[in-house]
C-alpha cells in the first residue's frame, strides 16, 4: 500500500505558506507548481485555485488567467478573492464596465475589503463617470481612513475633475506621509503647475530626477514645467534628453508631440527661432489690440453660449446668428452645407418656453436660440405675434451676415465642445468653413495632461485647437474661465497675424 497511496508530507497551511513565500519572491513557475501540489492533495482550499489566478495574469499570461478563473468559479462561484481577481482580469482588458460589477460582488461578499472600493472608483473614472468616482474614492476613504491608497485615487479623481486645488491639497496629503511614493510626487508637481506655482512644481521635479534621472513620467513633467514657465530654450533640451530616454516606449508622442509640435513651429516662423528654436507663442511679443478689439476678431459657431458670455465679460457685444445658440457639431455642420437655407423660415422655425423664456428653435438643424425675451413681457397675443415676426426677420438678417462673412473672411470662428473633441470632427468643421473660403477655425477641446489649459496649437493653416477645463454649467450659476478665454484668444490671434491668410485681414 505504501508504494500505491502517496501522502503529503506538510500541512495545507505549511503548502499555501510555501506558495506565498514564492510569489512574494515574484518566482512564478515555482508558485503555480506549489499551487498546484496544493490543488492536488487539498482539493477542497480555495486559496490553491484562486491564487493561481493573479500569479498568471501578473505574468501577462491572460488567457491562462481566463482560464483558471472559469474552472474556479465553477467550483467557488461566491468566494471574495475570486470576484477580485475576475475584477482584475476584466481591468486589464479595460473592460470597465465588466470590472465594476466585479468590484460591486467583492464588495457585498467582503465590505472590509478596501479594494472593492479603490479600484472601482478607477473603473468610473476611466469611464468617464467622475461624480460616481469621486463618490465611490470618499466612500473608501471614508470607510479606510488609514488606507493611503484610498487618498491617492481620491487625488486621481479630483486631478481628472481638473480641480487642480482640490487635486494638489489630496495629493500633498498622500506625499507627506510618504515622500518616496511617486505617483504622489508625480501628482503633486502636475497639480503645483497648474495652479501656477511654476517655480515650486521645477523644484520637486529636479529633485525627484537627481535620483531617478529615467523615469519617463518625471522627464515628461519635467518639460512641462519649462513650458509653463515660458522658459522654451529648456524645454527644448529637456525634450531632447525625455526623447531619448523614452524611444520605443511609445510615450514620447502621446506625452510630449504637442512641445515638439509648438518647438517646429515657430522655428519655421522666424529667423530668430531658427538659431534657437524655443519660442512659444506666449513667450512672442504681442501685437498692440485692445481686448475688446481682440474679442471682436473672433466669432461664436456655438456648441453653447460660453464664448457669448466672453465677449459680454470684455464690454464686446457683437452680432452673431450662433452667438447665444445651442447647436451641436453634425446638425451644424449640416446647416453649414446647406448655407443655414432653413434658418428664419415661418415653417422651421418654433417658439417654446423655458423657465418663462421665450426660446427658438430650427427644426431642421436642431440649432436653439435665446432671446433673453420672457413671456411676461408678453402679454396679448398681438405682441406675442408681433415678437415672433420680428425674431424672424431677426434670424434671416443674421444668417444672411454669417454667410456673408464666410464669404469673405476676416474672423477666426469659435466652436467649444467637450464630447466632440477627436481630430475627425475637427477636421469635418473646419472643411465645412473652408468650403465658403480660406477661413479659420479655433476649437476649444477639454485640456489633458499633455495639452494644459490654456493652450493653443496650431494643426494646419488657419486651424488652431485651443484647450480648456469644460464648458460652464450656466443653470448651476458658473461662469467660463474668463480669463484662460482671453489668452486662448490671444495665442490664437498672434498665430493668425503671423501667417499670410490673416496678415492684412485682421486688425
Amino acid at each position: 500500500m505504501d508504494g500505491i497511496l502517496e501522502y503529503p508530507l506538510a500541512s495545507s497551511d505549511e503548502m499555501a505558506a510555501e506558495a506565498w513565500a514564492a510569489m512574494a519572491r515574484q518566482d512564478a513557475d515555482e508558485a503555480l507548481r506549489l499551487w498546484a501540489r496544493l490543488r492536488q492533495h487539498f482539493p477542497e482550499r480555495p486559496d490553491g485555485h484562486v491564487w493561481p489566478i493573479q500569479v498568471l495574469w501578473q505574468g501577462g499570461r491572460l488567457e491562462e488567467a481566463e482560464r483558471a478563473a472559469a474552472e474556479a468559479a465553477a467550483r467557488f462561484p461566491d468566494h471574495p478573492d475570486l470576484l477580485v481577481q475576475l475584477a482584475w482580469i476584466a481591468m486589464l482588458h479595460q473592460h470597465w464596465s465588466e470590472a465594476l460589477q466585479w468590484w460591486a460582488a467583492a464588495r457585498t461578499r467582503a465590505p472590509e475589503r478596501p479594494d472593492g472600493y479603490i479600484w472601482a472608483a478607477h473603473a468610473l473614472r476611466q469611464l468617464g463617470r467622475l461624480d460616481e468616482a469621486e463618490a465611490m474614492a470618499v466612500a473608501a476613504r471614508e470607510r479606510f481612513p488609514d488606507n493611503v491608497d484610498a487618498l491617492a485615487e481620491c487625488a486621481w479623481v479630483a486631478a481628472a475633475r481638473r480641480d487642480w486645488e482640490e487635486a494638489l491639497g489630496r495629493w500633498m496629503r498622500v506625499h507627506e506621509p510618504q515622500p518616496e511614493r511617486l505617483d504622489a510626487r508625480i501628482g503633486v508637481i502636475q497639480a503645483l503647475r497648474m495652479v501656477g506655482r511654476v517655480d515650486e512644481a521645477e523644484t520637486l521635479a529636479t529633485e525627484a530626477l537627481t535620483r531617478l534621472p529615467d523615469h519617463a513620467d518625471l522627464l515628461i513633467e519635467h518639460v512641462w514645467v519649462a513650458v509653463s514657465r515660458d522658459d522654451w530654450s529648456a524645454a527644448a533640451a529637456r525634450l531632447a534628453a525625455a526623447r531619448d530616454k523614452l524611444q520605443g516606449s511609445g510615450r514620447f508622442e502621446e506625452s510630449l508631440g504637442w512641445v515638439e509640435h509648438q518647438l517646429r513651429f515657430r522655428t519655421a516662423s522666424t529667423a530668430e527661432a531658427a538659431a534657437l528654436p524655443s519660442v512659444s507663442v506666449a513667450a512672442s511679443a504681442p501685437d498692440e489690440i485692445s481686448t475688446p478689439d481682440l474679442m471682436r476678431t473672433f466669432e461664436s459657431l456655438g456648441e453653447r453660449c460660453d464664448f457669448g458670455a466672453v465677449q459680454r465679460r470684455f464690454g464686446v457685444e457683437p452680432l452673431g446668428l450662433l452667438r447665444f445658440a445651442f447647436s451641436r457639431l453634425d446638425p451644424l455642420i449640416e446647416a453649414l452645407d446647406d448655407r443655414f437655407q432653413a434658418v428664419g423660415t415661418v415653417e422651421d422655425t418654433g417658439f417654446e418656453l423655458y423657465n418663462d423664456e421665450n426660446i427658438l428653435y430650427m427644426k431642421k438643424y436642431g440649432i436653439v436660440f435665446h432671446t433673453f425675451v420672457s413671456q411676461k413681457e408678453l402679454p396679448t397675443q398681438k405682441k406675442r405675434d408681433e415678437f415672433r415676426r420680428q425674431q424672424r426677420r431677426r434670424l434671416v438678417f443674421l444668417r444672411d451676415k454669417l454667410v456673408a462673412d464666410l464669404e469673405d473672411p476676416q474672423k477666426i470662428y469659435v466652436y467649444a465642445t467637450e464630447e466632440r473633441a477627436s481630430d475627425t470632427d475637427v477636421a469635418r468643421l473646419f472643411g465645412a468653413l473652408c468650403a465658403y473660403g480660406a477661413n479659420s477655425l479655433l476649437y476649444v477641446r477639454p485640456a489633458s495632461g499633455n495639452r494644459p489649459e490654456g493652450t493653443v496649437e496650431v494643426l494646419e493653416d488657419g486651424l488652431y485647437a485651443g484647450y480648456f477645463p469644460r464648458l460652464a454649467d450656466f443653470l448651476a450659476g458658473e461662469q467660463p474661465p474668463f480669463e484662460l478665454w482671453r489668452r486662448m484668444c490671444e495665442r490664437t490671434y498672434r498665430l493668425a497675424k503671423a501667417t499670410d491668410r490673416f496678415a492684412n485681414k485682421i486688425p
